[in-house]
């Protein structure tokens, strides 16, 4: 049986995943929508979190559950996640998803790999802010924007502060642009958090050609059907 441990972006939970887990279920596969520390049902554990908060975490996870014939799923942020758990655990994953997810080079911090006005507006907090967040009015236009009234609050709501200290710590990756783990990324294409540009950009990274979603960033809220066909059809690989 096929794991599918699948890790969501900034200001999210493992709650993202939910129209997505009952298909990959329905399909004999496990899944597991796991929260990062500092983020759902672990909101308190925040302070102090740094992108190598998340990456230790997850390979701490894996190492005490041995979960085998593992599908590593990253979106956004936690496509750096998953290279580096990939980089210190090949041999528990069978492939690695980047789902609308930034993908490193070594050295890269996370700003690094976001559009430039974005970049911009987070150089500016460095330093002078612990936490990314604002009011429902100031998320709106920015998140699940393919969603519109109750449907996008609903999803808006279940948003928590996002560490800052994650954007602005630069990863070393030595090993894995060698890696021989099999890659697969997913693009939305009406994504405005990481337009197409840049995931085109990622997937060529990677050495793969995308596979194109109509939707915006959060593709498994959106197309969850489309989403967990691509994510089966990569395990079945």
């Amino acid at each position: 049986m096929k794991t599918y441990l699948l890790l969501h972006g900034a200001m999210r939970g493992g709650w993202i995943w939910h129209r997505v887990v009952p298909i990959l279920e329905q399909n004999g596969a496990r899944a597991i929508a796991y929260d990062l520390p500092g983020h759902g049902k672990r909101v308190s554990e925040r302070s102090s979190v740094n992108m190598t908060s998340y990456i230790t975490d997850v390979i701490s996870f894996i190492r005490k559950n041995e979960p085998g014939h593992l599908v590593l799923v990253g979106h956004s942020m936690s496509g750096i996640v998953i290279s580096r758990v990939a980089e210190e655990l090949p041999d528990h994953v069978d492939h690695l998803v980047y789902l609308a997810a930034a993908v490193p080079r070594d050295g890269d911090a996370l700003v690094d790999l976001l559009p430039a006005e974005r970049q911009e507006t987070l150089r500016e907090l460095e330093g002078k802010a612990g936490e990314l967040f604002g009011p429902l009015d100031a998320l709106r236009p920015n998140y699940f924007t393919d969603l519109t009234g109750e449907e996008q609050d609903v999803y808006l709501r279940q948003l928590t502060p996002q560490p800052l200290a994650v954007f602005f710590e630069k990863i070393v990756l030595k090993r894995f642009p060698d890696l021989t783990i099999p890659r697969t990324y997913l693009l939305g294409l009406r994504d405005k958090a990481l337009p197409q540009q840049l995931t085109r950009s990622f997937a060529a990274r990677l050495g793969v050609k995308p596979v194109e979603i109509d939707a915006g960033h959060d593709l498994m809220v959106v197309r969850p059907q489309e989403t967990a066909s691509s994510l089966l059809e990569a395990g079945n690989g």
